[in-house]
């Protein structure tokens, strides 16, 4: 390795990050086809809401076409979105969702 490439390696300092992961915002998204009770069903089981929290969301969702469900880790809104839109998929039904940086 030439002499130069050394001192240039070497004098790369490597600190540990003291930051937050980076958030990401999860929000499903209205359609005319999913059931209420579905929705509902979804947020209580795949993203632990409360069924008064289920309902807000799902009424939301219904009025203004999209309702933040939560803001997570990237690896853990995809995981989480993976499982209910693959919930979705098994009951036939079309229900999306998006994830956005925070």
């Amino acid at each position: 390795m030439p002499q130069q490439e050394q001192e240039r390696q070497s004098r790369v300092i490597t600190r540990p990050s003291n930051r937050e992961p980076r958030r990401f915002r999860v929000s499903v998204l209205n359609d005319d086809f999913t059931t209420f009770e579905f929705v509902i069903m979804v947020m209580m089981t795949v993203f632990n809401k409360s069924m008064a929290e289920a309902e807000d969301i799902a009424e939301t969702t219904h009025i203004h076409q999209k309702s933040t469900v939560g803001v997570y880790s990237l690896d853990i809104a995809q995981s989480k979105v993976a499982k209910a839109t693959e919930m979705a998929r098994a009951e036939n039904y079309p229900l999306r969702f998006e994830i956005q940086p925070e």
